[in-house]
Order: C-alpha cells, then structure tokens, then sequence
C-alpha cells in the first residue's frame, strides 16, 4: 500500500523535477533513515545480509523504481499501477522456476485474465491520449525489474534472515544504481543536464511528497518488505499487489485529477479478478484441506 502512494507522488514530483535527480535523492535519504535506525537500536549492521542487499538492490528498488520515475514523465499514472498488478501473477512463475516454490495450475487462469484486463485498459487509454506506448514500455521493463527482484530478495532473505541489514542494503544498491544512471545521462544528454537545477535540492527535500516517498515508500515500506520476504513464500508477498489497481486508481483521481472513465473501472475490476483468482482459490483449498 505504502507503494502504491510511491507511484502517485512520484508524478507529482516529476512535473518540475528530472526523475533522475528524484530517484537517487529518495535512495540515498531512504538509506541514511535506515542506518540511523540500526545505529539507534544498538545493533550491528551483518555484513552479508547487507552486501546481499546491495544485489538485490541494484536491480528493484534501483532499476526498477527509476524505469518507473522515466515512465511516468511519459505515461498517466494509472496505466503505471495497472502494469504494476501483473507483479501477483507473473512472480509466482519465476519463483517455482528459480525457487521451486509450489503454485498452483489456476495461477494461469487468473493470468489471463488479468492480461486480458490490462490490454484493454491501455488500450482504451491510449486511443484518447492518456497513455503513451513508449512510456508504457519503460513502465513493463520496471515491471520484469520488480519480479527479479522480489527473486533475488527472497533467496537472500532466506539465506541471511536479516530482514534491516537487508533492506539497508537494498536500499543502498538502489542508490548506486539510480546514482549512475543520473551520471550516464549529464554525460551523454545535454537537455537533461540543462533541465537539472541541483541548486534546487533543498526546496525538494522538504516537499510533502518527497517527505513520503523517503520515510514511508522507503525506508518503511522496504523494511517491512524484507520481513515479509524472510518469513512467507514470494507468491505471497506478490500477491498484495493486486490491491495496487483499485486503490492507485483513486489516489490517482483525487490526488493528480487524472480522468478515470466507467471503462477504465469494468478494466481495473478485471485486472483485479485475475489477481484474486488463484489467491482466493489458494486460501479456499488450506481451509478445505
């Protein structure tokens, strides 16, 4: 849930500022948050917990989160949050592939569905101008990001079972990677070395929504995320994505006034369905069994 707001704010934040100026900001201050946390709670930061983080790090938060920043200068906030509910059905594939963690055969049925859903909302937004394809494609590179990295923490967390270490780690590696990408682009693209104004990150710090997007998106949110990630399957810290839609799409409506059409709920509502398919279907069959 604290991510969800994370896609909203973040297209606040990217109508006057360069998402790749925003994204190593929010990564670094995440990490500071972090470690002073540790520091306050009299405990060592384990080291391996922490470089393992770093991996995990370099690909979701840092390439994943900065895919999402580019898209959303160039594509509506809800069509971000729609792909972003294919995480609950596209990760427990890759979790049986790479963990052999069981799933069930109705994952595929919820599947389908929910790519049906997905189709036809950005199709729909797209024939009136609200979404764009380049940037719906940047936005599905984050996507694959996400699930590799809900992976690779998973097996770290495993291993290590130290959920803070991990995520200060991560956190961290989101930092050197969304720290280069920053560096490769005031090389090579002069437009956004003139778009840049470091002279105005101080006024960044103190925005509300920047204000979020370091303490509640990031150093909460991927706190808890590694938690969950060292004590329960990763189909199942997925699956809590399939709220991201439904509630995406409210703070999306509210907060930035993007147009919301009844065909765009009936999409969401079916993108929400194939979501809940195999879940529920897995939480009838424990009780049943």
């Amino acid at each position: 849930m604290l991510w969800t707001g994370a896609l909203v704010v973040s297209k606040i934040l990217t109508k006057d500022n360069s998402p790749f100026l925003i994204v190593p900001l929010q990564m670094s201050i995440g990490t500071i948050i972090i470690y002073l946390f540790i520091l306050l709670s009299n405990k060592k930061v384990d080291l391996n917990g922490f470089y393992s983080g770093i991996i995990f790090g370099l690909v979701a938060p840092g390439m994943a989160f900065s895919l999402f920043m580019i898209a959303s200068t160039k594509t509506d906030a809800i069509s971000i949050i729609i792909f972003w509910s294919l995480i609950p059905l596209l990760t427990p594939v890759f979790g049986k592939i790479f963990l052999s963690e069981i799933i069930s055969p109705i994952l595929y049925l919820g599947l389908s569905i929910a790519l049906i859903g997905s189709f036809f909302l950005i199709q729909m937004r797209t024939s009136y101008g609200s979404s764009n394809i380049d940037g719906n494609i940047i936005a599905l590179g984050g996507v694959f990001c996400s699930i590799i990295g809900h992976i690779l923490g998973r097996g770290f967390n495993l291993k290590h079972s130290k959920p803070i270490d991990m995520a200060l780690g991560q956190v961290f590696g989101a930092t050197i990677t969304s720290s280069f990408i920053l560096f490769i682009y005031l090389i090579f693209d002069q437009h956004e070395l003139e778009i840049i104004h470091f002279e105005n990150i101080l006024e960044i710090l103190v925005q509300p929504s920047f204000v979020y997007l370091t303490i509640f998106a990031t150093a909460l949110n991927f706190t808890l995320y590694n938690f969950a990630l060292s004590k329960i399957p990763v189909a199942w810290v997925s699956f809590y994505s399939v709220f991201i839609p439904p509630l995406g799409a409210i703070l999306s409506y509210y907060i930035l006034n993007e147009a919301l059409f009844f065909n765009d709920v009936i999409a969401i509502s079916v993108v929400l369905i194939g979501g809940l398919i195999p879940s529920m279907h897995k939480i009838i069959f424990l009780k049943i069994k």
